[in-house]
């Protein structure tokens, strides 16, 4: 994917603006996965995508890009800086989770945690449905573009969409449990 130079340069400031903070306070306890995670071969098609996620955690921002692969039975996260050097690489075959992660990103997030927001964002609704009510979770979409997850009375995360495909559109999902939010901006590769 091709990206406008000014797309580019704003990135880059962004990744260099985001290093410094993340070596000037110490990131937040990481949040671990609370639903399950679902087998990549429930999305039913295989993906290569291009994404570039911004995360707001309180008031520190993150950017990054991420190159999503959903392939042969496993789904593969690699997330880059603007630079271009790898922050993370995250593979799930449907049973565990293997990752690598620069020394930059250790205790900012939790692999399990990406997996299961992509998953929940990107997913079809009745590949995420039933797993998630028998493991106590109540998925929803009251209104086109809009997906809902709830644990008891309480309204865990919400995911939007801005497009009818959110594989080359911009999607974003607050997760009140933990307080953040991201931004997803896809493109299929």
């Amino acid at each position: 994917m091709k990206f406008p130079g000014s797309l580019l340069a704003c990135c880059g400031w962004l990744g260099l603006l985001t290093l410094g903070a993340c070596a000037a306070s110490p990131p937040p306890a990481p949040a671990t996965a609370t639903w399950p995670l679902v087998a990549p071969a429930s999305l039913g098609s295989e993906r290569i995508v291009n994404q570039v996620v911004r995360g707001a955690f309180g008031s520190r921002e993150l950017t990054f890009n991420c190159v999503v692969t959903v392939k042969d039975g496993s789904m593969t996260l690699v997330g880059m800086n603007s630079l271009g050097l790898r922050l993370f690489t995250i593979r799930y075959d449907g049973q565990s989770v293997q990752s690598e992660t620069a020394p930059a990103m250790q205790g900012a997030f939790t692999p399990e945690r990406l997996l299961a927001d992509m998953q929940l964002v990107f997913w079809p609704f009745a590949s995420l449905e039933k797993p998630m009510r028998e493991a106590g979770w109540q998925l929803s979409e009251p209104t086109p573009g809009i997906r809902r997850l709830r644990h008891g009375e309480r309204l865990i995360a919400e995911a939007h969409y801005g497009g009818i495909d959110p594989w080359s559109a911009r999607s974003w999902l607050v997760n009140f449990e933990h307080r953040y939010s991201l931004q997803i901006d896809s493109q299929a590769m």
